[in-house]
């Protein structure tokens, strides 16, 4: 995707995204394709009908159940680590939510395997991306801190909740050099990347962030 064609976007698409990408790219995203997918995508369409006006803003904001999709910049910084280090082959999310950051996984990664603990959520964000005619993605309605069911090794683990400890269900199932992208809790919020070696993980970048807390079992109702 040239400058040229990511200019054109800009400048044609709906007057909330194109600034939503304006600011991304001030802010340091430079992925030309990530920008583009970011400002075609209806943001809005993922997000609590009431909060509709606000998508393309700045901000976390309420998805239902509690829950929230993150602000723009967390969702493009880490998509742009993956893209970065990360071998796009399968990539496992944990925290599906609204199906916004699984939409942009599936764009990239060959195949997507995604888990949501809450029962609403997965299968709103199931019919949702459903519609989108997104195809290579495989959802489950399970604990994401138990890991994939199935021995699965994965190029990639995206977790979209903050966690005060890395549960080894997740770590496990990474290839040799897999990513892991993260938010921690200590010393104080952020979202980090980390490169398995061996039995280290060189940590490749990090930035403040705010998520939801990761939690244990599931919700049904």
């Amino acid at each position: 995707m040239s400058q040229h064609d990511l200019t054109w976007l800009v400048k044609n698409s709906e007057p909330r995204a194109a600034n939503m990408v304006h600011q991304l790219m001030e802010q340091g995203i430079s992925h030309p394709e990530l920008l583009v997918l970011m400002g075609s995508l209806p943001r809005h369409e993922f997000v609590e009908p009431a909060f509709s006006h606000l998508a393309y803003s700045a901000t976390p904001l309420p998805i239902g159940r509690n829950q929230t999709i993150s602000q723009p910049l967390t969702v493009a910084r880490m998509t742009e680590w993956l893209l970065e280090y990360a071998r796009l082959g399968r990539v496992l999310e944990v925290g599906t939510g609204s199906g916004y950051q699984t939409r942009i996984l599936a764009h990239f990664f060959n195949k997507v395997h995604t888990i949501e603990r809450q029962k609403a959520l997965y299968t709103q964000a199931k019919k949702r991306l459903s519609a989108m005619q997104v195809n290579n993605v495989e959802y489950m309605f399970a604990d994401g801190q138990a890991g994939w069911p199935h021995k699965v090794e994965m190029d990639a683990v995206i977790i979209t909740a903050m966690a005060s400890k890395v549960p080894l269900a997740l770590t496990g199932c990474l290839k040799e050099q897999g990513i892991l992208i993260m938010p921690i809790d200590h010393p104080s919020p952020q979202i980090g990347c980390w490169r398995k070696e061996g039995d280290r993980w060189k940590c490749l970048g990090t930035e403040s962030a705010h998520f939801v807390p990761l939690l244990e079992g599931l919700e049904h109702a």
